[in-house]
């Protein structure tokens, strides 16, 4: 009987002794797929698993310890199993925020709040308005898109700029506009027209997808091509470009840029340099040909004109870009419980929170207004710059806890769904593979260009005076000589 017994219970050993060798290949083949561990505690995960293989065995062969050999092995098993489902999580997030190859331009219908209008089909027999030269080819895509839908041909009037159009739909001369959601928010900054923002309408919007360049696409490679060329290219520097869109919901967007930081990363240094670049920056980009215009109105233009415009800006070539927008900024801040951000002086962002000085514990929407503020301040554009960076350090210093990892998926579906990186995989492998290696911790400095306020006519906004920020040569230059300064830095 006894003997019968312990063969059933042999019997039932076996499974899960499998079951433990099954999860320990599924983890080791996405570790060394993912490539993030280094060599030699990649060899030490893959020791360990081996060591406890035997220690089943042998706690196996007495009967005093089967028992507790078998469950440790199914613990252990969930816990390898909890491990490949973290890392296969975390790679297909990698291959989405890494695989975004184009931009959609959101062009939409709108009327005047009170107008009677409820839908496009309320509209197609009303004259709708369009911007004769401005952004032609999405407009004319979305009255298309419009037209097909509908069954039926608009009655497009041109009008030679926005401000006209605005004051046609305003005096009633004009009950419905086709524009770009970008330029409404341009448009809304205009003294007198900042109406636009709040007694307009939306109807319907169109999205007409915007394939990026080739060469915008190229940039993204640059460091990769590097590494085939040289073997000491994985701790190379390479400058990264933050851009944060002033858009909610999906990151594909062509919006403005309200956030645009340089990082000059050094990653053998552990130094990384933060440049914040004003968005009103009075610049130029390829887009313009030659004429100035604001940084953040590059965005507008796609992810590859505002590099394009600080690369002119700073002489150097940008090797990334990542890019975040709003909900994204949000969704991640409240998956992390918060984060504490530092403020040098009181003030109140009505609706959201008054900040104290000194830290104060925000979630997503108070991060966000604190991001964001500029009219409580006297330096304006300047200190909203130097609280963007502080936020980047308040989030940084929060990824590297515990709470992380406690709120994993939740911070894995806000990155998925509102952040773009033309980083490859391999290079972000590489840098958490470098950061497993040498945990030193890493030196964080920061600097704004600075500039002259001033009001000029803009690329975008042709005929109009708006308020830019001329840039200072000398900070220029400064910033030029701090990204060469963190790029040289040795060990």
């Amino acid at each position: 009987m006894q003997k019968n017994r312990k063969g059933r219970y042999r019997f039932l050993t076996i499974p899960i002794f499998l079951l433990y060798i099954a999860a320990s290949c599924l983890l080791n083949g996405k570790i060394f797929r993912m490539g993030i561990l280094p060599d030699k505690y990649a060899g030490i995960a893959v020791g360990i698993q081996i060591f406890l293989a035997l220690l089943f065995l042998l706690l196996q062969m007495r009967k005093t310890t089967a028992i507790f050999a078998s469950i440790l092995a199914l613990l252990l098993t969930a816990a390898l199993g909890t491990g490949t489902v973290y890392l296969e999580r975390t790679w297909q997030v990698m291959e989405h925020i890494t695989a975004a190859q184009t931009e959609e331009a959101l062009v939409s219908v709108y009327v005047k709040k009170d107008s009677v209008a409820e839908s496009l089909k309320d509209v197609v027999d009303y004259k709708m308005g369009i911007v004769k030269e401005l952004d032609a080819e999405n407009t004319r895509k979305a009255a298309d898109s419009i037209e097909e839908e509908q069954g039926t041909e608009l009655v497009l009037t041109e009008f030679d700029n926005m401000l006209v159009m605005a004051d046609a739909l305003a005096e009633g001369n004009l009950r419905s506009m086709l524009l770009n959601d970008a330029y409404l928010d341009v448009l809304g900054e205009i003294p007198g027209y900042e109406w636009v923002k709040e007694d307009l309408r939306k109807l319907a919007t169109i999205k007409t997808a915007v394939q990026k360049t080739a060469e915008a696409s190229a940039e993204g490679n640059q460091q990769t091509e590097k590494q085939d060329q040289d073997p000491q290219a994985d701790t190379a520097a390479f400058l990264l470009y933050i851009s944060g869109i002033d858009t909610y919901g999906g990151i594909t967007a062509r919006s403005r840029s309200d956030v645009n930081i340089l990082a000059a990363v050094n990653p053998a240094a552990k130094e990384v340099f933060l440049l914040s670049t004003p968005r009103d920056y009075y610049v130029e980009y390829s887009v313009t040909g030659g004429a100035k215009d604001k940084l953040t109105h590059a965005g507008i233009y796609g992810v590859e004109a505002s590099m394009d415009a600080l690369e002119r800006l700073y002489g150097r070539s940008i090797d990334y870009y990542v890019r975040m927008n709003f909900t994204g900024f949000m969704d991640i801040i409240d998956a992390l419980g918060g984060v504490d951000v530092y403020s040098d002086r009181e003030f109140t962002v009505p609706g959201v929170k008054t900040y104290t000085q000194g830290y104060n514990h925000v979630n997503g929407k108070e991060a966000l207004a604190f991001a964001r503020e500029r009219y409580s301040f006297a330096e304006g554009d300047y200190h909203r710059a130097e609280d963007q960076m502080e936020v980047i350090r308040a989030v940084i210093d929060k990824c590297a806890s515990s709470a992380l990892l406690s709120n994993y998926d939740s911070v894995m579906e806000g990155i998925e769904g509102s952040f773009e990186t033309s980083m490859p995989q391999e290079k972000i492998a590489e840098l958490i593979r470098g950061q497993i290696e040498d945990t030193a911790k890493w030196t964080v400095t920061s600097y704004t260009a600075l500039g002259t306020g001033k009001m000029a006519e803009t690329y975008s906004m042709p005929g109009q005076a708006l308020s830019v920020i001329e840039p200072d040569r000398s900070s220029v230059e400064e910033a030029k000589k701090r990204i060469e300064e963190t790029f040289n830095k040795t060990n």
